[in-house]
């Protein structure tokens, strides 16, 4: 009978304390809470009239909260990490009883909703979390996240800081997600990222894939604004912070590559303005992107390509393809301007490119691309682009080499390589170039009137192998040293060429009269030699029928100066004609054109004229530059005949 009264007695007690909520375990909660994650609980505010307190046991446990709060830990100046009103929580008891027994278990949640949730979420430079508790050690493995059956939040707002990130951001949410057909959520969030000005708007169809490790993705609606970079994505999607999963189309744009890559973590180049488009899919480090449509300045590109950065190395491999590419879009990577309209005058009054490289960015990964370009523009109004344009970019350890060059113009051909090695603190650059059969009417697209024949004509074959060293263009070409040679066959060039370089008066007037006309190039030859910064003629002679052009001096690489002299050698005779040597002085940025002073034709010119002819040029037809062909003994012959003839001039003299 007593056992009775008191089984009735605790029945009728836990009867009337479930229907008032068991208000009394209120603080013992709070301090039991409080004692196991050291951090401030508190469940009820006895002051606030929303301070509700109510607890169901029966059939599971169900928890309503007028007041939440979730106390920072201790290194943390922010006044709380969780705070929310109208909490409500709801557990099934098989569903405790399975996390507890089973290791490594998610805890199923059946409801947790709040209409206002306001947290500070913080992540130190050491590792340390704000959401990381007593006994966790911020280096183990993080506990799975719980599942929800239904997770709302009205109204949230979420402060997170993230030093490893170097993060800044103040978020505000609202999110329905579970067992209901409204699955959305929303974010809105300002802050900074890496000091750039941040913005982000998402939707999605909910936060736990977000947030947990091995989620699935989920849809999201992606919109980035960093900085002056922009990016769209829509798609699949988990791991908020990280990004870990991704898949779906994307669209990028902003004033260069490069800040676009320092957000993704990646290292691009420095472009003028661009905007690109295409697929994207990310799995952990590695990312595969196929550029449908990439505008760059003024190129037009796509291509395939995968970025792996879970080596010890990142790589990035795949081919670039497109129909244009200006080469001044890459001019900023050398330090050049980023295009013609944003130049700024140097100064110093240089022309070539002072900017310093930037050569960590060349050891920050590797790099295995293909280049098949339709169109290469050179940037000049003169040369003719490459059409089309293959090679192979390797970049290891700092040195990046562009060889297997296959490239055509005007009928002709250019092959092999340049290479920039970045290792060091001064890069050391390298080229080797060849080039075969390339029409110079073609190529030298110098505008002349109606009916008029071009300038010059032939086919070019030479090669350049130069080398330099430095932290900018200007300091590479300041220290140039090589050869450079080139060679005209059956080559033609205008009659008025050749007689304004002599200055023969009355033959140009008598081409201005009649119309100008062709001369066939006997021999036109030239090798060039660089050294310190310096590139002199050892031989640059035109000859024709009429006359012989050689140009002797040098220009001075390293600090721009000019120093030429044209002289033209005659075969016939002209009574106007002044035969005295044309000087190129000044920088490049100022050019000076002008006669040199001394004795003119007629006086001492012949001594003065033919001391000047090159004693190089007896080498000429020994000399050559390109692919034997069947006009080359008719080019060695005139080659031949104009070193006869200097020879015997000089033994005159």
């Amino acid at each position: 009978m007593a056992a009775a009264i008191v089984i009735a007695t605790i029945t009728f007690s836990v009867v009337i304390f479930e229907l008032m909520g068991w208000p009394f375990l209120a603080k013992p909660a709070e301090r039991w809470l409080g004692e196991t994650l050291e951090r401030k609980v508190v469940l009820t505010q006895d002051d606030d009239e929303d301070s509700a307190f109510k607890l169901r046991l029966i059939g599971g446990v169900r928890l309503t909260l007028g007041n939440f709060e979730l106390g920072a830990p201790s290194w943390s100046e922010a006044p709380y990490m969780v705070k929310g009103k109208n909490v409500t929580l709801e557990l099934n008891y098989s569903d405790l009883l399975a996390w507890r027994g089973e290791t490594g278990s998610a805890l199923n949640i059946d409801t947790l909703k709040a209409d206002v949730l306001d947290a500070h979420l913080e992540r130190l430079a050491d590792g340390q979390a704000s959401w990381q508790f007593a006994g966790n050690d911020p280096d183990a493995e993080s506990k799975p996240v719980p599942t929800f059956g239904l997770l709302a939040i009205k109204t949230g707002n979420v402060r997170y800081n993230d030093a490893q990130l170097d993060l800044d951001l103040n978020a505000e949410l609202s999110l329905q997600e579970g067992q209901t057909d409204g699955d959305a959520l929303k974010v809105s969030a300002q802050g900074d990222y890496q000091t750039k000005k941040l913005n982000i708007d998402l939707a999605s169809t909910g936060v736990l894939p977000w947030v947990a490790k091995d989620a699935d993705p989920i849809p999201v609606d992606l919109k980035i604004t960093l900085g002056t970079a922009k990016l769209a994505f829509k798609g699949m999607a988990t791991d908020a912070l990280k990004l870990q999963k991704l898949s779906g189309r994307f669209v990028v744009s902003g004033p260069s590559l490069a800040s676009a890559g320092g957000a993704l973590g990646i290292t691009l180049p420095n472009t003028p303005p661009f905007r690109t488009e295409g697929e994207l899919i990310r799995d952990a480090s590695t990312w595969k992107a196929n550029f449908t449509n990439a505008t760059i300045g003024e190129s037009r590109l796509k291509g395939d390509f995968v970025f792996e950065g879970d080596k010890d190395q990142p790589l990035l491999t795949g081919v670039l393809k497109g129909s244009s590419l200006v080469l001044a879009d890459l001019g900023p990577t050398v330090g050049a301007p980023v295009s013609k309209s944003n130049q700024v005058k140097n100064p110093s009054g240089r022309v070539l490119p002072d900017k310093p490289f930037d050569l960590p960015s060349l050891r920050a990964m590797n790099a295995d691309i293909r280049i098949d370009i339709d169109n290469l523009d050179l940037g000049s109004e003169i040369l003719k682009p490459l059409r089309p344009l293959r090679a192979h970019l390797l970049l290891t350890d700092g040195v990046l080499r562009i060889s297997e060059i296959d490239a055509k113009t005007a009928q002709g051909e250019m092959a092999g390589m340049v290479q920039l090695d970045g290792r060091e603190d001064v890069a050391m650059w390298e080229m080797d170039l060849k080039w075969e059969g390339v029409q110079l009417e073609q190529w030298l697209a110098i505008p002349r009137a109606a009916q008029e024949p071009p300038y010059f004509t032939g086919r070019m074959n030479g090669f350049a192998k130069l080398k330099g060293q430095g932290q900018s263009t200007a300091q590479i070409l300041g220290s140039l040293a090589g050869t450079v040679r080139t060679q005209v066959r059956n080559g033609t060039m205008s009659h008025l060429v050749i007689e304004a370089a002599g200055l023969d008066a009355a033959e140009a007037l008598g081409v201005w009269f009649r119309g100008d006309d062709v001369l066939q190039m006997t021999c036109a030859y030239a090798d060039l030699l660089a050294e310190d910064g310096v590139l002199r003629p050892r031989v640059f002679v035109i000859d024709t029928k009429d006359s012989a052009l050689w140009v002797n001096g040098g220009i001075s690489m390293k600090t721009e100066a000019l120093d030429l002299r044209v002289v033209v050698t005659p075969k016939d005779f002209s009574p106007m004609s002044l035969r005295t040597p044309l000087l190129v002085r000044g920088t490049m940025a100022n050019p000076d054109v002008s006669l040199e002073k001394g004795p003119l034709a007629g006086k001492i010119a012949g001594a003065v004229l033919l001391s000047l002819i090159n004693p190089l040029a007896a080498l000429i037809p020994f000399v050559d530059s390109g692919t034997p062909d069947p006009d080359q003994s008719a080019e060695n012959k005139g080659c031949y005949d104009l070193a006869t003839r200097s020879k015997a001039q000089r033994e005159k003299n």
